[in-house]
């Protein structure tokens, strides 16, 4: 497969001359995914924000004294609450805007985390309720999947990174030393230690060493040849701005031109020559940990974890070395040290976020489980293997057609989203998988055991195992992440979520069940189901309903208009003499559960000798009629799912909220001169009287006392 990875940009260092820079710039990732009118909106906000950092320096008072805006430092956990403080105290400002501005700021702090620009996810101002336990395998609402997906992001865009390899950014800061030693010198072919130098040539150990800290050479420091001359030093660059002088450089910084020179001589970068940058840092301070991780460590994050947690550097508390914090630190330059749970989970999350497949699936996948080009299809399909569900007559292996997903969310790409993500993690674990056992070696989702390797001092390799490492990472990653603060105690993280909330997403894009069950490989749509959430899905109910009523209603009064009602009648009268089955609902021509029509075996997949699991339920088809012949039956069923519900057994909740909307679209339907006029429904009702012995919809049967 093709290594695809894409390098993220870094946020503009902020400036006395630009302070705001990176607010800016942040808020223009979010505008270059919008078109207008919204991207007004975004501008609006970014500069409703920007006025609320002037006016309150955004509650830090060293911003007073420098103000450039670093997102990472200023954009903590209460960075939105302190926002909306301030939007609520503007009399000038309408609720309604207020609240735009909130949301478009919120979305821009989210994405800043999302894109590892910032450490900390912003808490909303306003947390939500999290879900009770009974639902932890519910979908997730509207704001927990914005809030998970923001977290996974972070670290699929660290994948990306890592695949991309470090480059030193050369902005790390040395922390002070004890003690300036000076390496051996070599001064006319002869080594000499700095005691020896000192001795020979009669000049003190401080003067030389200040010598070579200044840019002298061995020889110049001990005398033997004359002191160096510096160049003019023309065009310098401080922070973007060329100056024409030192002198012009000290003039607008308030430092004088000498220490300028000086500080460049003895190897201060121009920020630091001019006072903006410490020539030093503290041993704690981040840009010390950098110069670390660049200069000793050669930019391999393995190495400097190892020494930390080996040497117990992290228990040092001067030294700043927390492993939670090298993570995190890790975690913003784009390295990590290992190939472990904490890289690999996360796009294993991403897969099922975007394919819908649940922790079974997922542990079973192998590194050829993706096709660009089924063998008869010709169209990309990923296979996996659901052996809960597997039977005599249905295998547990099966196929994801992403195509499927592609036509209910075109704007998602998911084939080449799911190719992607198979491409990095076969990228990520090339080298391990060498090493792992000949029975997980082809499986796609592998890593190393880092709590093994500090233990025995041995690489082991592991696959995703649910009931071991997937409920590790699942608590690491609800810590690590703060998701309990940013929504709640009660809120569950797990895969299994992402499963139904990929359901629910397609019901309210205007998919059917149907098209979700293929999508999910359910046998029974039943199942299908009870992954949709029905709080979430009033608004598109009711519009699909009303569509369909009105497709069924034109449909029906032409029919009407077309056919003798008495002769239908008369014709269903002989015929309920020789069979208790009776044509479905939806008039497509099947009589019997056990023997439907050639175009619903076509469609369902019908096995001989079952009851066709669809039996009933195509109301909504695109050829369903209703005539006179089928409304004494419409009205039978509409009494007997009213009953079915009123008896609350178990064995129906999973489809109470299917049986609901096929009420409301009876109703709508059997609603007087719709289509029918008052006397045609009183003569089908009561006919109706008299069917109490046909058998419907074996589903509702399974929930009844009868």
């Amino acid at each position: 497969m093709a290594n695809f990875v894409e390098l993220l940009y870094k946020a503009p260092e902020p400036t006395f001359d630009d302070p705001h820079a990176q607010i800016k710039w942040m808020f223009e990732q979010l505008e270059s995914e919008h078109v207008e009118p919204y991207v007004s909106g975004i501008k609006w906000a970014k500069n409703t924000y920007i006025k609320f950092v002037i006016e309150t320096n955004a509650s830090y008072p060293e911003l007073k004294k420098d103000n450039r805006f670093y997102l990472s430092r200023y954009w903590e956990h209460d960075a939105l609450s302190n926002f909306n403080e301030w939007l609520i105290s503007r009399n000038d400002i309408t609720s309604k805007t207020r609240y735009g501005a909130h949301k478009i700021v919120r979305q821009v702090m989210r994405l800043a985390y999302s894109l590892r620009i910032i450490d900390t996810v912003v808490y909303n101002a306003a947390l939500s309720k999290g879900v009770p336990e009974t639902n932890q395998k519910s979908a997730y609402d509207s704001e927990e999947e914005e809030l998970v997906n923001a977290a996974i992001a972070r670290w699929v865009g660290l994948a990306n990174s890592v695949l991309l390899g470090y480059k030193s950014t050369g902005k790390g800061i040395r922390f002070r030393p004890n003690k300036f030693e000076l390496a051996p010198l070599v001064i006319d072919g002869k080594t000499y230690s700095a005691n020896e130098a000192t001795k020979h040539f009669g000049v003190s150990y401080k003067r030389i060493s200040e010598r070579m800290r200044t840019g002298w050479t061995a020889a110049q420091a001990v005398g033997v040849e004359p002191c160096p001359t510096f160049d003019k030093v023309e065009n310098f660059e401080v922070e973007g701005v060329v100056y024409e002088s030192l002198r012009a450089a000290g003039t607008r910084y308030g430092v004088s031109h000498r220490v300028i020179s000086s500080r460049l001589r003895k190897g201060c970068s121009p920020e630091q020559s001019v006072g903006i940058t410490p020539i030093y840092v503290p041993h704690k301070d981040e840009r010390a940990l950098l110069w670390l991780f660049e200069n000793e460590f050669e930019c391999d994050a393995k190495k400097m974890y190892d020494r930390i947690y080996r040497e117990k550097w992290h228990l040092i508390p001067s030294y700043g070395c927390r492993l939670s914090r090298i993570r995190s630190l890790f975690m913003r330059w784009g390295v990590w040290p290992f190939i472990d749970d904490r890289l690999i989970m996360p796009l294993a999350a991403e897969l099922a976020v975007v394919s819908g497949l649940n922790v079974e699936a997922l542990k079973k996948l192998e590194i050829d489980s993706f096709q660009k080009q089924h063998r008869l299809t010709g169209q990309p399909v990923l296979t996996y293997a659901k052996n809960r569900s597997a039977t005599s007559r249905r295998p547990a292996e099966r196929e994801l057609h992403v195509p499927i997903i592609e036509e209910i969310f075109p704007d998602e790409k998911a084939a080449e989203q799911i190719e992607k993500l198979l491409s990095m993690v076969i990228c990520l674990t090339a080298e391990i998988r060498k090493l792992a056992p000949a029975n997980i070696a082809n499986r796609l989702f592998i890593f190393e055991d880092v709590d093994h390797y500090y233990k025995t001092d041995t690489q082991k390799i592991v696959a995703i195992e649910p009931k071991g490492k997937v409920a590790t990472w699942y608590n690491r990653f609800f810590a690590e992440e703060r998701l309990e603060k940013a929504i709640g105690k009660k809120f569950r993280f797990t895969l299994s979520r992402c499963r139904p909330t990929l359901a629910t997403n397609m019901v309210l894009a205007g998919a059917t069940l149907f098209d979700v069950q293929v999508t999910l490989g359910h046998a029974d749509i039943s199942t299908t189901g009870s992954y949709v959430q029905s709080r979430n899905l009033q608004p598109a109910f009711h519009r699909t309903i009303s569509q369909a009523l009105t497709a069924l209603t034109e449909r029906s009064a032409k029919e009407k208009e077309l056919a003798d009602a008495a002769s239908r009648i008369e014709a269903a009268k002989m015929d309920s003499d020789r069979d208790i089955f009776y044509e479905t609902l939806s008039g497509c021509g099947c009589k019997n559960p056990f023997n439907p029509s050639k175009d619903v075996r076509a469609v369902t997949k019908y096995k001989e000798g079952t009851p066709c699991k669809n039996w009933n339920m195509c109301l909504r088809c695109d050829r369903a009629v209703v005539t006179e012949h089928s409304l004494p039956k419409l009205i039978t069923y509409r009494r007997r799912l009213g009953v079915a519900l009123e008896t609350q057994s178990p064995a129906i909740q999973n489809r109470k909220g299917l049986f609901e909307d096929t009420i409301k679209l009876i109703d709508g339907i059997l609603a007087e001169d719709v289509v029918f006029d008052a006397a045609t429904l009183r003569l089908a009702e009561y006919r109706a009287t008299t069917y109490d012995e046909i058998l419907v919809d074996h589903l509702i049967y399974q929930g009844m006392q009868l």
